[in-house]
């Protein structure tokens, strides 16, 4: 069902008939011309994403389930769906209800009640554009709304389409909204998450690298050296953990967590933690979410007031070229990058830590109805 997407997995017998499938395949491949395979290939994949739909919708009826009214998807990475709470959050303020969150990232959705349900991807077992297609399907027949939330559409082999406001503004436009929408991600922790990470108290997270990311973009990079060097320079006054992917650089003088806990564990570690440093990314968001500060290698490659939060130190290199919005390549040696040095984010560390460890401050941003389409 919807809301049990860890149960939904292939039987032997669905993998034996695809097995006789790819082999009839490419039978049809060398007997039919290459007009004929396309076609039969199109007509395969709308017949099975209507199966798909039937089956979904009939899962509603066969359960007396309300049906949902909006249906929101992003994608594949687990930042971007948890940039969708926000979208779910500004929904259900306007009393939108019967929201369905299309996710793989299940976990993130846990505790939060502004989702009715949550279910996983189609593209499990089909292409991504099936997910559209299905959801799409589903409201023209059931009724409702679907909304594909995105905030920098590709432009080019290596870049995207710099957002002309916050990417949280830019989906919750997408998604209708207007008035006041607040910045910010949400992700509920319960009583045992948060007392198994209490242990993290007073203690610096700090990542050394995001290249492990569903989406890797090397133009978000820092140098793993360089935070090397600011742990070397505060190791003797706090204590860091480092979390992020088993293929992060280790930290030498961190608590190495890399790859050792889930997201909601990770979410625990920062809910309390002192401080936050890494990059622009999913820790980023995380850390929003459960109201730990941070301080954050921007570089140039995007720019805080699009992405990032007003609460963190943000670390922004205004270079002729920035924000680019490209993701691996760059023409100037990733100047942006190197003009960040280990005395400015240690410079940063140090006067996050002069403030309190209370509620961070949540930016607004108005959305009139003449910028939807923005």
């Amino acid at each position: 069902m919807c809301t049990n997407p860890g149960q939904e997995n292939p039987m032997p017998a669905v993998l034996s008939r695809r097995r006789l499938l790819t082999g009839a395949k490419a039978v049809a491949r060398r007997m039919l011309p290459r007009a004929a395979v396309h076609a039969v290939r199109d007509g395969w994949e709308d017949l099975r994403d209507w199966i798909a739909f039937i089956a979904f919708g009939l899962r509603f009826v066969a359960t007396h389930s309300p049906r949902p009214k909006v249906l929101l998807y992003f994608g594949f990475a687990a930042g971007d769906d948890l940039l969708c709470t926000a979208v779910l959050r500004e929904l259900r303020r306007r009393d939108r209800g019967g929201l369905l969150m299309v996710s793989d990232h299940r976990e993130l959705f846990i505790g939060n009640s502004d989702p009715a349900y949550v279910r996983p991807l189609w593209a499990r077992y089909y292409p991504d554009g099936s997910t559209v297609a299905i959801c799409r399907l589903f409201v023209r027949i059931w009724g409702g709304e679907f909304t594909r939330l995105e905030y920098a559409p590709p432009n080019g082999a290596d870049g995207r389409t710099p957002p002309s406001r916050h990417i949280i503004a830019v989906m919750c436009a997408k998604a209708g909204i207007t008035g006041p929408v607040s910045i910010r991600p949400y992700l509920t922790l319960t009583e045992d998450e948060r007392s198994s990470g209490a242990w993290a108290s007073g203690r610096i997270v700090i990542q050394s690298g995001a290249m492990n990311a569903r989406h890797p973009a090397r133009n978000k990079q820092w140098y793993p050296e360089r935070f090397q060097g600011v742990v070397n320079a505060l190791c003797e006054e706090v204590e860091f953990i480092q979390l992020g992917s088993d293929d992060d650089p280790p930290l030498r003088h961190a608590r190495d967590l890399r790859g050792a806990t889930t997201m909601r564990e990770s979410a625990a570690v920062l809910y309390h933690a002192r401080l936050q440093v890494g990059l622009e990314g999913f820790l980023m968001h995380l850390a929003r979410a459960v109201e730990c500060p941070s301080v954050i290698v921007f570089g140039g490659r995007v720019a805080p007031h699009q992405i990032g939060y007003i609460c963190n130190f943000n670390l922004y290199s205004a270079v002729p070229c920035a924000p680019c919005w490209r993701t691996n390549i760059c023409d100037f040696d990733r100047q942006c990058m190197r003009e960040i040095s280990v005395a400015d984010v240690v410079s940063a560390i140090r006067q996050m830590l002069d403030k309190p460890r209370s509620p961070l401050a949540v930016e607004t941003v108005e959305i009139a109805p003449a910028t939807l389409a923005r």
